[in-house]
């Protein structure tokens, strides 16, 4: 995205001046700030006969003034409404210089009433002028950062939406001859599957990434078990072990596929079907997702040893894990295993509900 593009569209004055409050974010202005402190010491008196007085009140003053701006852009970030990028600029630019100018004169006065020396016009001059040209390469930095973020988020919503966009065409196939079986027997059951069918489709057109209420992906996971009862009957059984509030955070369409895919490779290949079990817990701001299912009992191309071998459960999985990393990042665990006969796929993610994003 251009500057050109940025100047003329509003953005969120979140996205141009960082969280100076944070703790990582403080330590770096201060550090720095002091790495600055030292050079114009060191330019100021030689490396050889390096001013320790110079330095302490330098430091002092301009660790002052650092603080300071960046505490008023802290404060100024979270009121200020959605403008272009160069009225926020020049917002932000006229804050630090407002900064600097009153701690100057706050110094001087300083200096004048307890050390009867006058630091002079000339001086506040001089710090408003080294000021201007540290806050534009400061803000110039800002926005070379903000591209940066808004260019990775752009491309990392189109890789959430192709991800999140591959609807398994046979789940399609299957419902809607199913529904036409209906039709002609069972009209009210047609139309109760063609509703819950297009709640499927519809959400799976939803903004890419967006985070839902556990509540709403539970019941879009219903109104999915619902269709696929249809079709195997009294072989499927659903066990809901939801120990988390309805309010708690979860990546649209990332249970459904794995309710899914307990049902097309473990209780659709048996011939007496069985139950999928599907646990949530939150824990120390933490989300956890198991959803267990019986493997197939038919020993066809070892499809009974791990159905996570078979490659289009694999390929779902992977689809899944690569969306929450997309998400989360590093922060997700996803963990398969086989134990007495039954598959287990758990994952793991922060509880987003209780952080600031």
């Amino acid at each position: 995205m251009s500057q050109k593009s940025f100047s003329h569209g509003s953005i969120d004055s979140k996205d141009l001046i960082p969280d100076l409050c944070q703790g990582r974010s403080a330590l770096w202005v201060i550090l720095s700030s002091e790495a600055l402190v030292i050079a114009i010491t060191l330019l100021s008196s030689g490396a050889l006969d390096f001013s320790w007085e110079q330095f302490g009140l330098l430091s002092l003053y301009i660790q002052w003034m650092v603080l300071v701006c960046a505490v008023c852009l802290c404060r100024l970030r979270l009121y200020l409404p959605k403008m272009t990028v160069n009225k926020l600029t020049a917002i932000a630019f006229a804050v630090i210089l407002l900064c600097n100018l009153v701690l100057s004169l706050l110094t001087q006065w300083g200096f004048h009433y307890f050390l009867y020396e006058n630091l002079g016009w000339d001086w506040i001059l001089k710090n408003q002028m080294i000021t201007m040209i540290l806050a534009a390469l400061l803000l110039h930095y800002f926005f070379v950062q903000m591209e940066s973020r808004l260019r990775a988020r752009s491309e990392l919503q189109s890789r959430i939406q192709a991800l999140q966009s591959r609807i398994r065409p046979h789940f399609l196939f299957n419902s809607m001859n199913i529904i036409a079986s209906l039709i002609h027997v069972d009209p009210d059951k047609a139309e109760r599957a063609v509703e819950d069918l297009s709640e499927l489709f519809r959400a799976s057109l939803k903004e890419a990434g967006s985070e839902v209420s556990l509540k709403q992906e539970l019941d879009l996971c219903k109104k999915y078990v619902n269709i696929e009862q249809i079709r195997l009957g009294d072989r499927l059984t659903v066990d809901w072990n939801i120990n988390a509030e309805n309010t708690t955070k979860i990546p649209l369409l990332t249970l459904q596929p794995l309710i899914e895919n307990a049902i097309n490779h473990g209780i659709s290949s048996r011939i007496n079907g069985g139950i999928v079990k599907v646990i949530i817990n939150t824990i120390n701001n933490r989300v956890f997702l198991q959803v267990s299912n019986p493997i197939s009992d038919k020993p066809i191309n070892n499809r009974a040893t791990s159905n996570y071998k078979e490659s289009g459960n694999h390929m779902a999985l992977e689809n899944i894990r690569h969306r929450l990393q997309a998400l989360y990042g590093e922060d997700v665990l996803m963990t398969t295993d086989l134990n007495n006969d039954q598959f287990n796929i758990t994952i793991e993610y922060p509880n987003t509900a209780h952080i600031n994003i």
